[in-house]
Parts: structure tokens; C-alpha cells; sequence
């Protein structure tokens, strides 16, 4: 039986994986890999290394995956990325086997590696060219080796390679940080239980901690040295206000901008204000995120989980027996995810796959869920057993089938990938249909003079298909038109101002351009701006309400 078991789950995998990959064969479209994670690595790659790009503020995040992604890039492949970042969560799953199969059983292995890769967020994240994946796998490694430095009584090599891993993590994403700070409280505590008859063992236990802060430090040094020498803070641009910044970026508006009619509100504000929730509702987000993902949709978290995570981990703490050598593990699990979701939730917006890290170990939880629930009914339902059993073992991996077959479905209904493999959409023809202003990026590329610098507003950043210099729009491009408009006062002096600055082009999303213009402005400099752009500019192009002015 759990032969048969173990043969259904292996080739539930490989399917899994068989879909995952068809869907990755189309162009990268997902906004962050086309703003950064293929956007900084491919101007690494043309300007032959890693330089400064200060108007790039996400340029100075931490990057072990994208420099990896620009070994594809090198030879003009942006799909093999997203089979990069889908080898972190086999990766992943290969390490839920092993910990589980060493543990409980073959099938239970199995059966959470499964779990793991038929989530929702983990399909969708396997198919795109983010780097989360690569920070679940490092910040879980790293939790499991602080497992085998107890299991094998504290043998410094254990500590060093969680460390080296932690360091990995926070090399990958900033998030790794929460790492950090979760797996620093596990050492002392965990070296201070299992020693306490052990001679100085706080001042052990210490030093063990800082020996394990400082090697995950020197994995991390490359990237925190470079930010601290270009901007004098080595977590830019976090946590700017502990620093003293060097303040030389090019793109912040030099003149004050004289309109103020927004005022800065906290994350849980804008929540209560763009989606009605209560304060009860955001009390509830640790529980909710498990119940009402959604992808592509803020509100709903931007991403979707089971709510089998959540049931089945509560289930592992059910009739859980003293004499298990591994309580204090599961006991670890619980804690490290229960923290890094909170710390993530509270520390920045709400998204599913900020807080990836502790997916793995609510997915070990769960497979020791299931296991309880197997054992309860085998040791208190003998009469019904089997109608009990057949319940745990068909109406579970039931529901699994169901929700990640209707998951796969939605995905290919949305990526459409046959279209493309089939050659019945050309590249421009896919992207376009995802991307408005893709088509403008086909104009730039074939019009526009080598040495064009664009000044992008209100278009979200994406710039990896564009082949020109460009300045992403962070929230300061239109403020730099504001204080032009409001300190000059005068088009032609406005366009030299731009000109200056070497902005040759601006490219409009126009529909968000016209809603702030009006918005903000006051009828002069309303009328200034309208004045500049049918003056002293020459319009190129304008489709699917995008548009590219010449100065």
C-alpha cells in the first residue's frame, strides 16, 4: 500500500512539474522581473559589470539570484530564468522529502514535497522570474541544519553551514533579514536547553549565537559593503533613517514642490481606506492569508495558499506525545513561521510571497497533521476505521487534486502558453497581449537614436525591453515636472531644464498622467503643462494609452 502510495505521489510530482515547465516557455511578462530581477542583471551585462544605478532604488537589493539569471541573459535567454528560480522549490521539496522521510516514512516525504510544490504561490512563483523561491530554500536549509547541529550534540560544522545558508538568504532578498534574527534567538535557546548541566553554558551559548551572526555577515559583506560605499548604508534602502545617506541622487527634484494634498498614512490606514476593513479584518490577516488569496489582486494578498496548511498544522500539536525526539523541531517549525509572518505582515504590505520561508515549515507540520489523524482514528475508531481512514487518505489528497488541478487550469487559461510554443503568436504578439506598453517599447527600439535617454512617468518601471537609457518613474518623475512647472514657470525653459538633465523622450501612461495633472495642479500650471506638451514637444507615438513626446 505505501508502495503504491509513494509510486501515485512521484508521478503527481513529475506531472506537477511537466505543467510547471510548459507554462514557463513564453516570455517573461511578470512586472518585478521586467522592473528588476532580468531588468538590473541585463544593464550589468551591457555595461560589462555591476555599476551604480541610482535612479534605480530596487538596483541596490541584494542579488544571488539575478546573478545568476545573467548566465542565460548572456546568451539572449530570458525563459531559462523562471526554470532557475523552479529548480529553488524542487530544491525545497527534495529537502521536505529528506527531512520527512527520515523521520516518519518514504510516503510521507513524498507526499509533503507534493504538498509544497502543488501550492498555489509555489506553481505561480515556479513560472515566473523572482527570486522568493531561492529564499524559502536558503532561510529553510539553514533552519535545518541548526536542527542537526542539536541532533548531532553541537558540532561547529552544522552551525557554520547554517550560517553560510542564512547568509545565502539574506544575499537573495532582504526578507532574509527575518531569518536572521528568528534562527539568532534559536541558537542560545536551543544550546541552553539541551546544556544545562554543561558548565558556563550562557556564556557557550553566546558565543555560539555570534559565531553564527557573523559567519551568515561575511556571506552577506558583498552586497552590504557595496551599498554602504555608494550610499553609506548597507541595507539601502532600508532602514535609511539610522544612516547618514549620501545624498547625490540625480533623479530627486532639486526645486520644492509647492502642492501637499496627501499626507502620509501607515500600511493598515491605506488598507482600511482602499479596501473597507475593520480593524477586526486586520487582526485576522495571519489567519485570512490562507483562505482568500487571490493572484494579481493586492487586496487578497496578491497570491494564494491552502487552507489545508492551516488545519493540518493545527493537527500536529494534536495528541502530540512527550517521548517524540523531534517535538522541539516541530516545536521550532511553528515558532519560526508563526514570527516570520508576523514580522512580515506588520513590517511591509501584505503579500503571500514576502513570507514564502515559512511555507516550508508549515508544510512539515501539516504531513505531522495528517500522520495525528491517522493515528487517532487507528488507535479510537476501530469499529469505523476504515470509513474513517478512507476519509484522511482519499478526501485530502482529494482536495489537493481539486484545488491545484483548478489552480493549473486558471493558469493556462491566463498564460495561454500553447499560443506562443505553437508559434501561432509571434514574441511581440504574446508580450503585447500582456503588456500595453510593450508596443511602445517595439517603437523606442527601432526609432529612437542610441543615445536617447527617456524620462518615464507613471508607467510602472517595466524597462527590460527597452533598449534605450531610461528613467524609471519611483514616484519622483512627476514631482520633477511638478517643481519645473511650479518654480520655472515657463515651457521653453522647462524644456531645457529636462534637456539639461540629458532627457531627450518622455513616455506617458496617459490615463494616470491626466488623472494626477488635473488632480494636482492648479489651472496656470495646468495649463503650463498643457502648453509644453503641444508646444515644445513632438508626439511619436500613442497607442493602447501610452505615448512618446520628443523634446
Amino acid at each position: 500500500m505505501k508502495s503504491a502510495a509513494s509510486k501515485l505521489l512521484l508521478g503527481l510530482i513529475i506531472l506537477n512539474s511537466i505543467l510547471v515547465s510548459i507554462l514557463s516557455l513564453v516570455p517573461p511578462i511578470s512586472r518585478d522581473a521586467l522592473v528588476h530581477h532580468l531588468a538590473v542583471p541585463k544593464l550589468y551585462l551591457e555595461h560589462g559589470g555591476i555599476f551604480e544605478l541610482p535612479c534605480m532604488s530596487y538596483s541596490y537589493f541584494p542579488m544571488n539570484l539575478n546573478l545568476l539569471y545573467m548566465i542565460p541573459l548572456y546568451f539572449g535567454n530570458d525563459i531559462a530564468p523562471k526554470f532557475i528560480h523552479f529548480s529553488f522549490a524542487l530544491l525545497t521539496g527534495a529537502l521536505i522529502y529528506i527531512y520527512l522521510k527520515k523521520r516518519l516514512n518514504t510516503a510521507y516525504g513524498l507526499f509533503g514535497a507534493f504538498l509544497y510544490l502543488s501550492l498555489p504561490i509555489i506553481i505561480k512563483l515556479s513560472i515566473t522570474v523572482y527570486v522568493d523561491l531561492g529564499l524559502a530554500f536558503f532561510s529553510f536549509a539553514a533552519l535545518i541544519m541548526i536542527f542537526e547541529w542539536v541532533n548531532a550534540r553541537f558540532k561547529i560544522k552544522y552551525l557554520i553551514f547554517s550560517g553560510i545558508l542564512c547568509g545565502l538568504a539574506m544575499g537573495t532578498k532582504y526578507n532574509g533579514l527575518i531569518t536572521l534574527l528568528i534562527l539568532s534567538l534559536f541558537v542560545p535557546f536551543l544550546y541552553s536547553r539541551f546544556n544545562r548541566d554543561v558548565k558556563n553554558t550562557s556564556v557557550k551559548a553566546i558565543l555560539y549565537c555570534i559565531a553564527f551572526i557573523m559567519v551568515s555577515s561575511a556571506v552577506f559583506s558583498p552586497w552590504g559593503i557595496r551599498n554602504y560605499k555608494w550610499k553609506g548604508n548597507p541595507f539601502y534602502p532600508l532602514y535609511n533613517k539610522y544612516f547618514s545617506l549620501k545624498n547625490d541622487n540625480p533623479c530627486i527634484p532639486r526645486y520644492k514642490v509647492k502642492y501637499s494634498k496627501t499626507t502620509p498614512i501607515s500600511r493598515f490606514e491605506a488598507r482600511a481606506l482602499l479596501y473597507d476593513e475593520t480593524p477586526a479584518d486586520m487582526f485576522l490577516l495571519p489567519i485570512r492569508v490562507f483562505f482568500q488569496g487571490k493572484d494579481n489582486d493586492f487586496k487578497y494578498f496578491d497570491g494564494k495558499l491552502s487552507p489545508l496548511l492551516f488545519f493540518l498544522s493545527i493537527l500536529a500539536f494534536v495528541n502530540f506525545r512527550n517521548r517524540n525526539p523531534h517535538k522541539y523541531e516541530l516545536n521550532a517549525l511553528l515558532f519560526f513561521s508563526i514570527i516570520f509572518i508576523l514580522i512580515a505582515i506588520l513590517s511591509t504590505s501584505v503579500r503571500i510571497r514576502y513570507f514564502l520561508p515559512a511555507i516550508p515549515c508549515l508544510v512539515i507540520l501539516s504531513v505531522y497533521g495528517l500522520k495525528n489523524a491517522h493515528d487517532m482514528i487507528t488507535r479510537y475508531a476501530l469499529r469505523r476505521k476504515r470509513l474513517f481512514l478512507s476519509f484522511v487518505y482519499i478526501c485530502i489528497p482529494g482536495f489537493i487534486l481539486f484545488h491545484t488541478g483548478d489552480y493549473f487550469i486558471e493558469q493556462f487559461n491566463y498564460v495561454k502558453p500553447f499560443n506562443y510554443i505553437s508559434g501561432k503568436v509571434s514574441k511581440d504578439e504574446y508580450i503585447s497581449m500582456f503588456r500595453n506598453e510593450y508596443p511602445a517599447m517595439i517603437f523606442i527600439n527601432k526609432n529612437l537614436p542610441e543615445d536617447a535617454n527617456i524620462l518615464f512617468i507613471y508607467n510602472g518601471k517595466r524597462g527590460y525591453y527597452c533598449n534605450r537609457n531610461y528613467i524609471p518613474d519611483e514616484g519622483n518623475n512627476l514631482r520633477m515636472l511638478y517643481s519645473f512647472i511650479q518654480n520655472i514657470q515657463h515651457p521653453v525653459r522647462i524644456r531645457e531644464e529636462l534637456r539639461q538633465r540629458g532627457i531627450t523622450h518622455l513616455f506617458l501612461n496617459n490615463r494616470f498622467v491626466k488623472d494626477r495633472i488635473s488632480e494636482d495642479l492648479n489651472k496656470i500650471d495646468h495649463q503650463i503643462f498643457l502648453t509644453l506638451m503641444t508646444r515644445y514637444t513632438k508626439k511619436l507615438f500613442d497607442q493602447s494609452g501610452y505615448s512618446l513626446y520628443q523634446l
